[in-house]
């Protein structure tokens, strides 16, 4: 009996808590501030990487993922690109396979690592040297890659940028010098 009563209890409860009219509800949140000037960076805070560079003055450091040392927005002509510097154990999943998954990113089929390494412009930095990597869609151009990896000692550090192919060819200078001027930092040592 007392079974019966509750059932019928919690079913009235629930047929008369229906709500069927189609009214809209409104809610009044409070407006958060935030900058006009979307350039503005607010508590950014650069976390030791073990690594310095020279960078353009217009570069601008952001907040990246946690994986990442460094990120920067890269203005140019056309818009901003982003870069990032991000350092991975070992070889960092290596060559072929880095490279043919930044060129799906941007719809290009993979190669193989001669052809990758046929790619492949060498540079030097103090930290020793590098290859680069320009991949670029010309049937997507809003997205193509630089990318910069410097095998070290027991890891690997990569530099990235991503930009409009536009954007690419503007930054190739800047990234390349970038990239060159990439060193220990000693001055905890």
């Amino acid at each position: 009996m007392i079974k019966n009563q509750t059932t019928f209890i919690l079913l009235a409860i629930m047929l008369l808590s229906c709500d069927t009219d189609d009214h809209v509800r409104t809610y009044r949140l409070p407006k958060i501030k935030t900058s006009k000037n979307p350039h503005q960076i607010k508590d950014v805070t650069i976390k030791p990487s073990g690594f310095t560079w020279k960078k353009p003055d217009s570069w601008i450091p952001s907040r990246g993922s946690s994986m990442r040392l460094a990120s920067f927005e890269i203005p140019y002509s056309g818009g901003v690109g982003e870069l990032s510097i991000i350092q991975l154990g070992g070889e960092g999943g290596g060559l072929e396979a880095n490279v043919n998954r930044w060129r799906g990113q941007i719809g290009l089929g993979p190669l193989s690592r001669l052809e990758i390494e046929a790619e492949a412009e060498n540079g030097v930095s103090e930290l020793g040297n590098y290859q680069l990597f320009r991949l670029i869609n010309l049937e997507k151009k809003e997205s193509a890659f630089l990318a910069a990896i410097f095998p070290l000692e027991s890891s690997a550090l990569f530099i990235k940028l991503i930009a409009s192919a536009d954007g690419i060819v503007d930054l190739e200078k800047d990234f390349k010098a970038f990239c060159s001027s990439m060193k220990r930092d000693n001055s905890n040592q």
